[in-house]
């Protein structure tokens, strides 16, 4: 649709251009004043004109299509960066609930430590080593964690870094490619005045 219409532009300010040199060129055949150099030399800067004009609209054309590539490729690494800030937000509220809970579990293995010396009852003792028991697990099992929650916490942190770099490093090109286009713009801009001008 873009290059349709942009193909559409290019033909129309050819044949714009195309008039003028033509009036121009008419108007220096009726005028027997005018010298046939200025005719030529008009005629070649419309020429130079007109070129120089494609090759902005062939560049803009171009740049266009890159900027369209940059932007879902922004919108990917953007998505990827949402994707690991989430994970590594996640790791580190289990890092920080697994160390919360160890001590938790250190003073309700102390309580049941303490209710066994106290305990007379055989039964009730053997619950007790039983819940001692399955609490020094629990203890382990949390300690075992922690290392792998902090390696992970690592790795996710240095993956969003680098989410991160290329993020910033394709918004960059972006804007240089959305500043070509603008510049060539207004280069268009400035050159058709110019051109309608004898």
């Amino acid at each position: 649709m873009r290059r349709t219409r942009l193909r559409f532009f290019c033909q129309l300010a050819i044949a714009v251009l195309f008039s003028l040199s033509l009036a121009q060129i008419a108007g220096a055949q009726a005028d027997k004043e005018a010298d046939d150099k200025e005719v030529l030399r008009a005629l070649l800067i419309e020429v130079r004109t007109l070129r120089e004009a494609l090759q902005t609209m062939q560049r803009m054309s171009l740049d266009t299509y890159r900027t369209q590539g940059l932007v879902d490729r922004i919108r990917a690494e953007r998505e990827d960066v949402r994707r690991l800030t989430a994970s590594l937000n996640e790791t580190r509220d289990q890092l920080v609930r697994t160390q919360a809970t160890i001590p938790q579990f250190i003073d309700r293995q102390k309580l049941i430590e303490s209710q066994m010396q106290l305990e007379v009852d055989q039964s009730k003792r053997a619950e007790l080593e039983f819940e001692l028991k399955r609490t020094k697990e629990g203890i382990e099992t949390y300690k075992s964690q922690i290392e792998p929650l902090k390696e992970r916490e690592q790795q996710t942190a240095a993956d969003l870094n680098k989410q991160k770099a290329q993020l910033e490093e394709l918004e960059g090109r972006l804007d240089l490619l959305e500043r070509g286009i603008e510049n060539d713009r207004q280069k268009l801009s400035n050159e058709r005045p110019a051109a309608k001008s004898p």
